[in-house]
């Protein structure tokens, strides 16, 4: 008799018997999403700009070896999102396996994750892509107003424009919502993909540019523009080798300390290979869900690998890490003693610019490449919030609205417009005070994601408890231990705080958020859970012991 009364419980705790998504995602998709989560454009970009701050780090050395500490990361999330191919996964598996406090702490970890990014990405999209861009096409083809523009929306220049900044930011957000709510998912997806392509081409064209020319041929390109500019060496030498002069003085030689080498490995493990996590965001999407999802995130993560490893090469045998180090430490606010600056900022879009020689066809398309980066992570919170606001709301976690899925195009509405509304109030926040807010949200943008993925390695294990599968237990702990001690290790070790930003203050208010999460999620369970029961009857913890409607 009790089985019985049990379903029917579990009957009206699911009074949907579907998410009202629609499964028509392949493996080409699949390898689409990780690949733009993972953004070896975005990262890289980032990693060059911080290698000065660790002195001495081979960065190839570290990035292939925290390309190993990853994968059991990526083979961990292959078999949750195979096993239990539910969208808004990481909410999901815990909620099963654990506990649903802990499904509630490893979705919310994503979901303010995701608010963070909303804030943030507009205004990065604007100040380290769009304001360098057009500040280096209009220095290297002598068009002073697109070089004025690009300085205005350029991060930390002396005419930064917050108010243009914050408008170009919320107009990209207006323009980016409305498209994917009225946009049919698989035609949503096209787009998705297309912009990939979009990325992808550009690090091939960037990479193949500096090679194509050499390191002699990029040397005398960047010394015939600077004295262009009216540099002349105190030293009798050449611009080139007077920054590579400066960044050996200040960040020591590249590749001579292993050391400090081995310590970058966590950093880029966390920043960059620890993202393969994306199909779990929509797996209950999928067609033929294990093929789609085993094929995609393989191929993706193998050619992050390749991307990353390309990358790097053309930086260390054609620009010379020293010269980008001196030329990154150059715009260190407080920094004496170097040569003239450039007039625009030195990364990965940037640099090889100069390489094409003024050639506009070239200079516009890495320009529109690198404007797609922080595009992709944008429309990737889209899918990332509106997946996980449903899930909670199909639980009866959050309000019913939040699960609103439109009828004609199947988009999640609800999610996409509380997102983008969210990053739209915060993003003045953040142009104004950039200073104070950049580093606690910065420290939560890696810390928070590292708590959804060892609550997601530790379902893994209890997976392979319940399913007598060994093998599942070996990874999920071996994929837990991969991120724990990467997030010790990011935490508290002073060289890489210091090379991603994180001092005591910041941090504090960045475990004050923590421990809100950790705290709040379980007021947030246990009052939802009495609530619900003293008004309907229903004790919604029996809906934890299945898997969600698909």
């Amino acid at each position: 008799g009790d089985s019985m009364a049990d379903v029917a419980v579990e009957k009206t705790v699911f009074a949907r018997k579907t998410s009202g998504l629609v499964k028509e995602l392949g493996a080409f998709d699949s390898f689409s999403i990780n690949l733009i989560s993972l953004g070896p454009g975005p990262a890289f970009a980032l990693f060059l700009a911080i290698l000065v701050f660790v002195p001495g780090v081979n960065l190839m050395y570290a990035t292939l070896a925290a390309a190993l500490v990853g994968v059991p990361v990526v083979a961990a999330y292959a078999i949750m999102a195979i096993e239990m191919p539910r969208s808004g996964g990481e909410y999901v598996y815990p909620s099963r396996l654990l506990h649903p406090y802990f499904g509630i702490v490893s979705g919310l970890s994503r979901i303010v994750n995701v608010i963070i990014y909303a804030a943030i990405l507009p205004f990065w999209f604007s100040t380290l892509v769009v304001g360098p861009g057009l500040a280096t096409w209009g220095s290297l083809t002598s068009n002073a107003g697109m070089a004025n523009l690009g300085n205005n929306l350029s991060l930390g220049s002396p005419t930064q424009d917050n108010i243009t900044i914050i408008l170009v930011g919320e107009i990209l957000t207006v323009v980016l919502t409305v498209m994917y709510i009225v946009m049919k998912p698989r035609l949503a997806f096209n787009l998705f993909s297309a912009l990939l392509v979009v990325e992808l081409v550009g690090l091939v064209v960037t990479v193949g540019l500096l090679f194509a020319v050499g390191h002699d041929g990029f040397v005398n390109a960047v010394n015939s523009f600077m004295a262009g500019q009216g540099y002349t060496s105190p030293g009798g030498g050449t611009y080139y080798q007077d920054v590579s002069s400066f960044g050996v003085s200040v960040a020591g030689d590249y590749g001579s300390d292993l050391t400090n080498t081995l310590i970058f490995v966590p950093l880029v493990f966390a920043f960059y290979y620890m993202f393969t996590t994306a199909p779990n965001y929509i797996a209950g999407e999928f067609q033929r869900s294990s093929r789609s999802i085993k094929l995609g995130m393989t191929a993706s993560y193998i050619l992050s690998i390749v991307f990353s490893v390309a990358i790097i090469a053309a930086f260390e045998s054609v620009v010379g890490m020293n010269f980008l180090n001196g030329e990154v430490m150059s715009w260190v606010p407080g920094v004496t003693g170097q040569p003239q600056l450039m007039p625009f900022y030195p990364g990965l879009a940037s640099l090889p610019m100069i390489a094409a020689g003024g050639n506009t066809i070239v200079i516009g398309l890495i320009f529109l490449a690198s404007a797609a980066w922080y595009i992709l992570w944008i429309i990737l919170g889209f899918y990332i919030f509106s997946r996980y606001a449903l899930s909670f709301s199909l639980d009866r976690m959050l309000p019913k609205a939040m699960s609103a899925v439109s009828r004609r195009t199947h988009a999640p509405y609800a999610g996409i417009i509380t997102v983008s509304a969210i990053g739209m109030i915060l993003l003045p926040i953040v142009a104004f005070y950039y200073s104070t807010v950049y580093y606690p949200l910065v420290y939560l943008l890696f810390f928070l994601p590292m708590i959804t993925v060892s609550l997601t390695s530790v379902s893994l294990v209890r997976l392979g408890i319940q399913k007598k599968r060994f093998a599942y237990e070996i990874v999920g702990a071996v994929s837990f231990l991969a991120t724990a001690v990467s997030a010790y290790l990011v935490s508290t070790l002073p060289l890489l705080g210091g090379a991603a930003g994180f001092t005591l203050s910041n941090q504090n208010t960045s475990y004050v958020t923590i421990v809100a999460i950790i705290v709040g999620s379980a007021l947030w369970y246990f009052g939802a859970r009495s609530y619900i029961k003293r008004r309907l009857g229903i004790d919604i913890a029996l809906a934890f012991k299945t898997l969600p409607p698909d």
